[in-house]
Parts: structure tokens; C-alpha cells; sequence
């Protein structure tokens, strides 16, 4: 549960506002000064302080809609367990001990355990990566291996979508399936976690590649609980068969605020209703300019756009027509990777970088330069790695005064009220 959760209504910081930055590469706050006569607010998220290692122990002891994990393991003897990536901010490390655990109790060792990263179509994960994600402890104690797209994958059906299930085979040979992961917002099934963790996290190129078909514009499933892709992949899932769900909301700190376990669909409706109220966010209407921080997506380049999720859930404009939306990202692993949406794969869309035609869009981002940028990107969107030749731009478009609303871990921010500028 959501506990001691911040003022959920902006705070006027002066000239001046901090972000969070480098997601898994430092996690810090930065601060961002803003010229003299320039009106700055910041939007944090409501948030939730993290639950402790108590909260972790009861949500394992309560599941919903299920029986116990290590009353569901009992008899079993060749468990995965699915996590995501570095591209998603679940603390591997706290969670998985304790799952280990629930299977020790049912006479399962660590040792007969594999941990699947379900990367779906993003970069695998090396032991630097591995470790960050798993911690030393669950790495010495358990087999760990990559999903790859392009091999190893068997059909066991098709969704009424039409979306062929081919799924990773170390996958479908285990006898008790666990998925573990975080639940953010995700521009095309509404929310991670749940079934994303098996599809696309560890299924076929090729059923990727049909999963992502008539998706709908990217933003347009923020916020939406049930989307047609969430449908998919649940029946993708299902017909898998999945013994076991843990997914965690995280703090704006990466931390967890919330963590569910039990069914796959009951289990991971409760916590998006726990999500929905840790990233309720208050902003000002109309601002000159909005800052949106991609962090814990901050990683790599490529999930700049992710930042948008307070533009795309605001019920209204939160950025005045004609206004600058800043994307500050860290880039700390450089542009990243993406085997479907990226430079020169088959859904990439050429790279326009602006979330709507009456904005303009600068980007602050250290790891990156104007040659990684694909053309539309670099004709539309001005690329800085310093804050200060950021707001040099900036103060040159908007003069000397301006008013700016920042939003420090934008990824996971959803705007549900909208006030009078103060």
C-alpha cells in the first residue's frame, strides 16, 4: 500500500528544480537552475515510501487470488522465473531471494532454478548488467540466462488477435512459470507488467513483430487498464499457463511502493490501482515550458519518448500552443536498442522526436550526440549535453520571463488534475 505520500500539488521551487537521473547508473537528483524573473513549479508524483523487507514478507504471505507460492510449488521441480530488463526499474534483488525461499520451503534448491531475462526485443544482458539487476547472491545461487528473439522459441497457438505464441522453449519446459517485474505506465498496453512479461518478453520476433501490429498511436493506451495489447498478451499467457505473479510499483526513488502477488490478472489489477495513486500527479495548465525527466527509463535514448506520460494523460493542456517540451535524459548506455522500433529495424518510424506539431522539443541528454539522432530528429529537436546550453536556448525563445513546470521521473508521472496557474 501508498503510504506517507508527498503533497500531491505542485511546489513552486523559485528559479530552480531537481530531477531523478541515471536510472541503475547512479540514481541521484540534479538540479536545474532556470534564469532570473522565470516562474518554476515542480510536479512531483504523489509516491509512496517503500515498503521495507516486512512489506515484501506480507505481500508474499497474502496473494491474491491464489494459494501461497511455496503451496503452489509443492511436487514441482523445474521452476523459471521471468524478470524484465534494465530498461524497467524492478529490484530484482528484493525480489527474487525471497521467491527462492517460498521454493526452498517447498523443497526446491536454488540450484535446480532458472532465471529467464525476459528482454523481449531490447539488448541482452551481460554479468555487469546481470548483477545490477539480480545481485550477487541470486547470480551465485542460480542458473541465469538471456531470452533471444530469434532462436529457441516454440508455437503453442494463436490469439483470437491473430498473434502467433511462440514462446522461448527453457520457458515452456519448466514446470512452475513466475513472472516478476515492475508496473509503470506503457503507451501501448497501458501498464507493464503482467503478461508483457511473457508477451513480448520472451516470445518470437516474429510474435512480437504481430504484437505490436495495429497498435495504436504511441500515448493514445496511457492510462487505459484493458487495453486490446494487454488482452493479447494475457491470452498469449494463459495459454502458457502462469503459476505465479510478483510485480512491484516503484517509488520515484526506485524503490518499491507497492508490490503484489498471486494471479496474473487479479494480481496485477491491484497494482495498478496501486500505481495509478503513486503516480497521481497535480500540474499547472499552460505552462511555457515543461521539463519532463525520463527517468527510470533513463538508460538509453531510445525510450526518450516515454517522458511524454504526463503530456499524454493530462486531462488538459499542461503546455501552453507554441510552447518547448525539454526531454532530459541520461543516456547513460548511449541511443540503446530495440530489434522491432529502432534505427533501420522494421517498425522504426524514422525518429520524429515531437509529441505534438504546435510544440517545439529540445533534448538534454549527455549520452548521446547529433550524429546518433536520425535525420527528423535532428531537424526538429535541438540535442544539448550540457544544462546550461539548454536553457541558454531556451531563454533565448521565451525572453526573460517564463513559466515552467518540471517533472522529475515523468516516465511514471500520470497527470489526473490540472490547475490554474499559480
Amino acid at each position: 500500500m501508498v503510504t506517507n505520500a508527498v503533497d500531491i500539488h505542485p511546489q513552486v521551487r523559485g528559479r530552480s528544480a531537481s530531477i531523478r537521473w541515471g536510472a541503475w547508473f547512479g540514481d541521484s537528483d540534479v538540479e536545474l537552475p532556470f534564469p532570473d524573473g522565470w516562474r518554476v513549479t515542480s510536479c512531483p508524483p504523489q509516491d509512496g515510501t517503500d515498503i521495507g523487507e516486512s512489506g515484501i514478507a506480507a505481500s508474499f504471505a497474502n496473494p491474491i487470488e491464489s494459494r501461497r507460492l511455496r503451496d503452489v510449488a509443492a511436487g514441482r521441480r523445474s521452476p523459471c522465473i521471468v524478470i524484465d530488463d534494465l530498461s524497467r526499474p524492478t529490484a530484482g534483488d528484493r525480489l527474487i531471494p525471497p521467491i527462492l525461499d517460498e521454493l526452498e520451503s517447498a523443497g526446491i534448491q536454488a540450484e535446480d532454478v532458472l532465471i529467464l531475462l525476459g528482454v523481449a526485443n531490447h539488448r541482452i544482458l551481460m554479468r555487469e548488467d546481470m548483477l545490477k539487476k539480480l545481485g550477487s547472491e541470486v547470480m551465485e545461487r542460480c542458473t541465469v540466462r538471456n531470452h533471444f528473439s530469434w532462436a529457441r522459441c516454440r508455437e503453442i497457438g494463436v490469439t483470437s488477435r491473430g498473434t502467433p505464441v511462440q514462446l522461448n522453449e527453457d520457458f515452456l519446459a519448466a514446470d512452475l512459470r513466475i513472472l516478476v517485474g515492475s508496473i509503470v505506465p506503457h503507451p501501448y498496453a497501458g501498464f507493464s507488467g503482467g503478461a508483457k512479461l511473457v508477451m513480448p518478453a520472451t516470445a518470437s520476433i516474429q510474435s512480437a513483430a504481430a504484437f505490436h501490429a495495429g497498435t495504436p498511436a504511441p500515448g493514445d493506451g496511457i492510462g487505459v487498464v484493458e487495453t486490446a495489447a494487454r488482452r493479447d498478451a494475457e491470452e498469449a499467457a494463459a495459454m502458457a499457463g502462469i503459476d505465479f505473479l510478483v510485480n512491484s510499483v516503484p517509488t520515484m526513488h526506485r524503490g518499491i511502493a507497492g508490490l503484489v502477488t498471486g494471479s496474473l490478472v487479479e494480481a496485477h489489477r491491484a497494482g495498478v490501482r496501486i500505481a495509478q495513486a503513486t503516480y497521481a500527479t497535480s500540474a499547472p495548465r499552460g505552462a511555457d515550458v515543461c521539463v519532463f525527466s525520463a527517468y527510470p527509463k533513463d538508460n538509453e535514448f531510445l525510450q526518450y519518448s516515454t517522458a511524454y506520460t504526463p503530456l499524454q494523460s493530462a486531462p488538459a493542456p499542461i503546455v501552453r500552443p507554441g510552447g518547448t517540451v525539454v526531454v532530459a535524459s541520461a543516456a547513460s548506455e548511449g541511443q540503446g536498442f530495440h530489434s522491432l522500433f529502432g534505427p533501420g529495424m522494421s517498425k522504426f518510424s524514422g525518429g520524429s522526436a515531437g509529441p505534438a506539431d504546435d510544440l517545439d522539443v529540445v533534448l538534454f541528454s549527455p549520452g548521446v550526440r547529433r550524429g546518433d539522432l536520425e535525420p527528423d530528429q535532428r531537424d526538429r529537436a535541438p540535442l544539448f549535453a550540457t544544462w546550461d546550453d539548454t536553457v541558454a536556448w531556451l531563454a533565448a525563445k521565451h525572453g526573460a520571463e517564463a513559466t515552467v513546470s518540471v517533472f522529475p521521473c515523468a516516465v511514471t508521472q500520470l497527470v489526473g488534475e490540472v490547475t490554474d496557474p499559480l
